[in-house]
């Protein structure tokens, strides 16, 4: 983006020049979709697993995290070649391809008759994925001025709300809706996951005629490939870089954590209150709405605080949060009792602070022309959060306590706040209050 190009502003967030509002429309519809899309695949899954391919329920766990693990190994190995890319020619063509990719991802999967069949469909789509979450990342980074950062990344962090909202209650209810008119399950399934498929492709046009074309910088101003391979190491040795990438290694593992052991904990004490999987999930399911709503409505106050105080300071906050709400979960006495709605607040707000104040450290201290290697490293490390806190915890989750899980992250979180608290008081960065 020149700096001689104009700047406008969507309501009170401040544009980088050269962008639009629409082009800030067209990203927030794709991070929309896209994460709809990203959320959707783990719980259309079990749809598959059951009604497609027909497994009994004692395979279907060992299925799942293969499927996972699989998939996370090969976005792992290409987020980074895809933030070269982006960096090179630009982030249009890379969340386009990325969004087309999830697209023949999902339209594949229904047509899957074994389970390798559906490996290699949700390889396919992990290809996309890549592209897909590394660039919904960079474009937060991209488009805002750097007093309103924190603004435009809450705001695509509501849209990622709605979008997993929209896919368990519309796209996930359309096997339902569709058997009510005596359709059977596997003509429900293809009509489910080709619809998602049918919107990939429609939002991959919307990306490509509506977002910005080029990088941040001029062309003659754009790194070779050769600085790009190292710009993820390389700008790790900045002590706030390196504290964003240890606060992504806790925020993609707390996230995962939260999804498959709070689900899997409800459902084992709805057994003990002689409550049926679907009865204990409906029963938890309100929590869900719960956490969601916390997590929407105070992502604009959160934030609005990034855009006021130092960066350093507001990721201290969010592990503080984080930190006291995963540790909290040793005082749980059962996840469908409506009084531990308060310790569901603490995680939920623990879990969205920590996303949000490490994108927009990690976006402030990245240079311009490097920052979409330095986001895709950023993406890595969120990664191997998610393979390093998933088998450990669904270890201890079965030895030692349900609770176990949050505990080890809730620790981490501690080692990290220490850490945050020194980078504060010896490198503290910049101040965004003198920015104009």
């Amino acid at each position: 983006m020149e700096t001689t190009a104009p700047t406008r502003s969507l309501g009170p967030i401040k544009l980088a020049p050269g962008v639009t509002p629409g082009h800030v429309m067209a990203k927030l519809f794709a991070t929309f979709v896209g994460i709809a899309m990203l959320a959707g695949v783990s719980l259309l899954n079990a749809f598959l697993l059951t009604e497609h391919l027909q497994l009994s329920r004692g395979e279907q766990g060992a299925v799942t995290g293969d499927l996972s693990f699989w998939t996370e190994i090969v976005a792992l190995l290409l987020f980074y070649p895809a933030g070269m890319i982006a960096d090179r020619v630009g982030r249009r063509p890379v969340i386009t391809f990325g969004l087309l990719m999830i697209g023949i991802g999902y339209g594949l999967m229904p047509f899957a008759t074994t389970v390798s069949e559906l490996l290699a469909c949700r390889i396919v789509y992990a290809v996309g994925m890549a592209g897909t979450a590394g660039m919904l990342a960079t474009l937060s980074n991209d488009y805002p001025q750097e007093r309103s950062r924190g603004k435009l990344i809450a705001l695509s962090s509501m849209a990622n709300i709605i979008g997993a909202m929209f896919m368990a209650g519309v796209i996930g209810r359309i096997p339902s809706f569709l058997a009510d008119r005596g359709f059977d399950a596997i003509s429900g399934g293809k009509v489910m996951f080709l619809t998602a498929a049918t919107l990939c492709i429609m939002t991959a046009l919307v990306t490509r005629f509506g977002l910005k074309a080029g990088t941040p910088v001029a062309k003659r101003d754009r790194a070779p490939m050769r600085t790009l391979i190292a710009a993820g190491f390389r700008n790790g040795k900045n002590p706030r870089i390196a504290l964003a990438y240890a606060g992504a290694f806790a925020a993609r593992g707390d996230l995962v954590v939260k999804a498959a052991f709070l689900a899997l904990w409800a459902i084992q004490d709805g057994a003990a209150r002689d409550l049926s999987p679907g009865q204990a999930m409906a029963r938890f399911g309100i929590m869900i709405i719960i956490m969601n709503a916390v997590s929407f409505f105070s992502a604009p106050l959160f934030g609005a605080l990034i855009d006021r105080i130092n960066r350093v300071s507001a990721t201290i906050i969010a592990l503080a949060v984080a930190s006291i709400g995963y540790l909290s979960m040793t005082l749980i006495t059962s996840p469908l009792d409506f009084a531990m709605v308060p310790y569901f607040v603490l995680i939920a707000l623990g879990t969205s602070f920590m996303m949000k104040s490490s994108l927009s450290l990690v976006g402030q201290e990245a240079p311009a022309r490097e920052r979409g290697s330095v986001i895709a490293m950023n993406s890595i490390c969120g990664a191997i959060g998610i393979l390093v806190f998933l088998p450990i915890g669904g270890r201890l989750f079965d030895s030692w306590a349900p609770w176990a899980p949050f505990v080890l992250a809730g620790s981490y979180q501690v080692f990290l706040l220490v850490a945050a608290i020194v980078i504060r008081i010896v490198a503290p960065g910049r101040d965004i209050r003198n920015d104009p």
